[in-house]
């Protein structure tokens, strides 16, 4: 029988300074949904204890919660202590924790649900998109969201992704040039949106320029870098939704999109655009490939560095 803390022992251990390993092991669907953990939890999936439970301390008490302290806790609790960790569930889960009014911090892992809003749809409109774009950047929208709902342990702003996609290509309003992302951040902040939106705008063209690029096309010579994973996240949904829509390439479906992405961008010149323009794009297609398919968190990252003080 799976040995178990309760949360009074569990606060002493903390308040005692003890050295334990607290893991949060909620179901992703759970965790996401949840704004609170205990603090200095780290959340690992349930269903990947085989991976990364080699990786927990052994010289450690290792306690581990879920919602209420049901079968996902102590079955993970189960599988730790097969591996000789002294590995303990907690009694009740995160919901006793919380009604013992024992202290929570914000969970990073919560995603507020969003969902596309007909008002922007209308803001394009008026704004004197056409049908075509407007069809093109809903899809960039629902694409990105889809992506984002399938990565499980970032933190992610899924109003962001899914307001900064709908709205990257505002610009083709006026025109189709390279110059559209630029209007088109102009645009957006006499609308009153976020910086963080309209820098999407501005940065979208070939995934991320470097200034030597910017200058090529005429454009501003500034920094393009896609900082954020949600930029990248709709950076690559854009460049799928081209491949996906246009029917220059035979796809199955969406999911062959992705299988095939590599080799797609290597052979068709309008999804390459030059060498510099595919290795980006491929970096992000390997890092976000990384995150979807492989919950443990050694995924691969792609290297891209930070923005200058």
């Amino acid at each position: 029988m799976n040995k178990y803390i309760n949360t009074d022992e569990l606060a002493q251990l903390i308040d005692s300074g003890s050295r334990i390993t607290l893991l949060d092991v909620r179901r992703e669907v759970d965790v996401m949904a949840s704004e609170s953990k205990i603090n200095g939890a780290q959340w690992l999936s349930p269903g990947s204890v085989d991976l990364w439970g080699g990786d927990i301390a052994g010289d450690r008490k290792a306690v581990i919660y879920c919602v209420k302290g049901g079968q996902v806790s102590q079955s993970v609790a189960g599988s730790l202590s097969d591996k000789g960790i002294d590995a303990v569930f907690l009694e009740g889960g995160l919901k006793a924790w919380q009604d013992g009014g024992f202290p929570v911090v914000n969970n990073p892992l919560f995603r507020k649900p969003y969902a596309i809003r007909e008002s922007d749809i209308q803001i394009l409109k008026n704004a004197g998109m056409s049908d075509e774009d407007i069809i093109h950047s809903r899809k960039v929208a629902e694409k990105a969201l889809e992506i984002a709902d399938r990565i499980k342990q970032q933190p992610l702003d899924m109003e962001f992704i899914g307001r900064a996609a709908l709205f990257h290509d505002l610009g083709k309003a006026r025109t189709h040039g390279m110059e559209h992302g630029r209007i088109g951040a102009e645009m957006g902040s006499s609308l009153g949106l976020s910086k963080a939106i309209t820098d999407v705008m501005e940065k979208h063209i070939r995934g991320g320029l470097t200034p030597f690029e910017a200058q090529e096309l005429g454009l501003p010579v500034k920094d393009y870098t896609l900082y954020r994973l949600e930029e990248r996240i709709i950076i690559y949904a854009d460049r799928l939704v081209d491949i996906i829509t246009e029917d220059i390439v035979s796809i199955r479906d969406e999911k062959q999109a992705e299988e095939q992405f590599e080799h797609i961008l290597s052979t068709i010149l309008k999804y390459e655009k030059n060498d510099t323009t595919r290795k980006r794009y491929l970096n992000y297609h390997k890092e976000i490939t990384a995150l979807t398919l492989n919950l443990y968190p050694n995924a691969w990252i792609a290297e891209i560095p930070l923005p200058k003080e």
